[in-house]
C-alpha cells in the first residue's frame, strides 16, 4: 500500500510529534495477512534486533533499492517478531526525515498488513512481514532520508507515548530502520521550471535568431495572457540559451499595430509595446534586475535591491550593458498595418548582479544552477496612454497588476548541451564548451540596428550613422 504524505513541518527529532491513528481499518483479504505471517525469519535481512518494551523485536528489514529519488517509489519490508503480545492500545508509526535543520519530513500511513493485522491482534511467536511502499516527496531537498519506525499509543502524540526501544539503532524510542542516500539530480522539477540547454554554437545578435547556436535552445509555449488582462493582439513566444559569455533570449511577437513612441534610453517603455525581462539570479526573491527592449530597439534597465514594494530604493543609474537587435515586420509609425517584430538580447553575466557585488551566484552559471526569471510582453494600441492597454502576456503567467511578482517567476536550471544536469562519465563537473559571440553587419532599412556593444561581449561596433539616439535623461519607475 502506498504511503500517503501528511504535509507537516519538521520539528527536531527530540521534539517531534506523532500524528493520530490515521485512516480507520478497512477490510483486508485474510489470505494476504496469512501470507505475511512467517514460520521463520527471512535470510536476506539487514538485522537490527531492537526490542520494544520487552514485548516485540524489530528483527530488521530488506529493501528493493538503497538510493531514493524524489517523486519515485521504493519498497521496504519490515520484519517484526512478537515476544509477548503488546495488547490493545498500540499502533505502528513510520516517519521519513531529512538532514537535521531541514523541513524534509514525511509521516507515513499504515500499511495493509498493519490495518488488517493491527498490533492489538499480535500473538506470541508471530513473525510478521510488513511491506511498506513509500514515495519520496517531489520537493525533497536533503541528500539523505532516514526511516524511523516504532510503536506508539493509539491517539498518542508525544515522545513519551512511544514504547521504549532499546538497541544501538534507536533515538527517542524510534528505530532508525534504514538510512537512504537521495539522488537529487533525478528529482522532478518543481512547477514552472525549465531547463536551459547550453548553446550549440556561436550566437549572432542580429534580431534573426536562426543560427545553429539556437538549435538546442528551450522554446517557450505561447505566452499566457496575464490574469485580469485582455488578450494581446497576436501571439508571442521566446527561446533561451546560454554560454560562458551571456544569456541569450530571442522573442518573436505577432502584432498588427506596433506602437513605440519612445526614443531615449530608460524612458517609460512599458507604456507601449515592449519585452520585459526580470532576473532574480540568487533566487532569494529580493534583489533583481528589470530589463526592457522596445520595437524601436530602445532599452531600459533598472536594479531593484529589495522588492517592488521598496520602490524608493530602485536604482535607475544601473546599466546592464546588454546587447540587443530588433527586426520589424512593419513600422513603428502609427496608423499603419504591421505583422510583428522580433528582438534578440544578449545579457552579459555581470549584469544579473545588478549593483550587488556580494551576490552569491556563479558567473557564468554552473550546470545545475537554478535562477528565477520571467519574460513579459506588453501590448499597446495606437493612441493608448496607460500600461498594456492592449493586453499583456508572459512565459510564466502573471497578474496584470504586478509584472514583477517574485512568486510568479519561473525557475530556470542551467543544463549542458543535452539539456541535462548530470555530467557524462569522465566529464569535469560544470564544464561546458564555450562558443564565441560573433559580430554582424548593420541592419538594413526598417530593421533596427544593434545597440553599441560593451564588454564582455566582443562584437564589432555598428556604423555610428545608424546608432540609436544617445542616452539622455532618466525615466520614471517601471510598472
Amino acid at each position: 500500500m502506498k504511503a500517503t504524505v501528511l504535509l507537516t513541518t519538521l520539528v527536531a527529532v527530540t521534539a517531534c510529534i506523532d500524528h493520530g491513528p490515521g485512516p480507520q481499518p478497512k477490510p483486508i483479504d485474510p489470505k494476504l495477512i496469512a501470507s505475511h505471517l512467517l514460520t521463520a525469519v527471512p535470510a536476506n535481512l539487514t538485522h537490527l534486533d531492537v526490542v520494544l518494551g520487552g514485548r516485540v523485536e524489530y528483527v530488521g528489514n530488506s529493501v528493493d533499492r538503497e538510493i531514493l529519488v524524489p517523486g519515485q517509489s521504493a519498497r521496504i519490508t519490515h520484519v517484526w517478531q512478537v515476544l509477548i503480545p503488546p495488547g490493545p492500545g498500540w499502533r505502528v508509526f513510520a516517519q521519513l526525515r531529512g538532514e537535521p535543520g531541514t523541513a524534509d519530513f514525511m509521516n507515513l500511513d499504515p500499511t495493509e498488513i498493519e490495518l488488517g493485522h493491527p498490533v492489538a491482534s499480535w500473538r506470541a511467536g508471530e513473525i510478521i512481514s510488513d511491506p511498506l511502499e513509500l514515495t519520496l516527496r517531489p520537493d525533497w531537498k536533503s541528500k539523505t532520508a532516514t526511516l524511523y519506525v516504532g510503536l506508539v499509543r493509539v491517539g498518542g502524540h508525544q515522545l513519551e507515548d512511544r514504547m521504549r526501544a532499546t538497541g544501538p539503532a534507536t533515538h527517542d524510542d524510534a528505530i532508525a530502520a534504514r538510512h537512504y542516500q537521495v539522488d537529487l539530480s533525478k528529482a522532478p522539477p518543481p512547477p514552472g521550471t525549465v531547463y536551459l540547454p547550453h548553446a550549440a554554437g556561436p550566437i549572432t545578435i542580429d534580431g534573426i535568431g536562426t543560427e545553429p547556436g539556437y538549435g538546442l535552445a528551450i522554446l517557450s509555449p505561447e505566452f499566457a495572457t496575464a490574469e485580469g488582462s485582455q488578450d494581446p493582439v497576436g501571439k508571442a513566444n521566446a527561446k533561451v540559451t546560454w554560454d560562458d559569455h551571456a544569456l541569450y533570449i530571442f522573442v518573436t511577437v505577432e502584432d498588427t499595430d506596433i506602437v513605440s513612441p519612445f526614443t531615449k534610453h530608460d524612458e517609460d517603455l512599458w507604456k507601449a509595446d515592449a519585452i520585459e525581462i526580470f532576473i532574480d539570479a540568487d533566487s532569494n526573491r529580493r534583489g533583481y534586475v528589470e530589463l526592457q527592449v522596445s520595437p524601436a530597439n530602445v532599452t531600459f534597465d533598472k536594479w531593484w535591491p529589495q522588492t517592488r514594494a521598496q520602490d524608493n530604493l530602485a536604482d535607475m543609474s544601473y546599466e546592464s550593458n546588454m546587447q540587443t537587435a530588433v527586426k520589424l515586420r512593419g513600422t513603428v509609425a502609427p496608423g499603419d498595418t504591421d505583422q510583428g517584430w522580433d528582438v534578440e538580447i544578449a545579457i552579459p553575466w555581470a549584469a544579473v548582479k545588478g549593483k550587488d557585488d556580494a551576490m552569491r551566484v556563479n558567473l557564468p552559471p554552473h550546470v545545475g544552477d537554478r535562477w528565477r526569471m520571467n519574460i513579459v510582453r506588453t501590448n499597446q494600441r495606437t493612441g493608448g496612454t496607460h500600461q498594456a492597454e492592449g493586453g499583456a502576456s508572459s512565459w510564466n503567467r502573471i497578474t496584470v497588476g504586478d509584472f514583477h511578482a517574485m512568486d510568479r517567476m519561473m525557475t530556470v536550471v542551467f543544463a549542458d548541451q543535452r539539456g541535462a544536469i548530470v555530467p557524462q562519465p569522465g566529464a569535469v563537473p560544470g564544464a561546458v564548451p564555450v562558443p564565441p559571440v560573433t559580430a554582424t553587419p548593420a541592419a538594413p532599412a526598417l530593421e533596427m540596428a544593434p545597440r553599441p556593444v560593451r564588454p564582455p561581449i566582443p562584437v564589432r561596433p555598428v556604423d555610428p550613422a545608424i546608432q540609436r539616439a544617445p542616452r539622455t535623461g532618466s525615466g520614471a519607475a517601471a510598472k
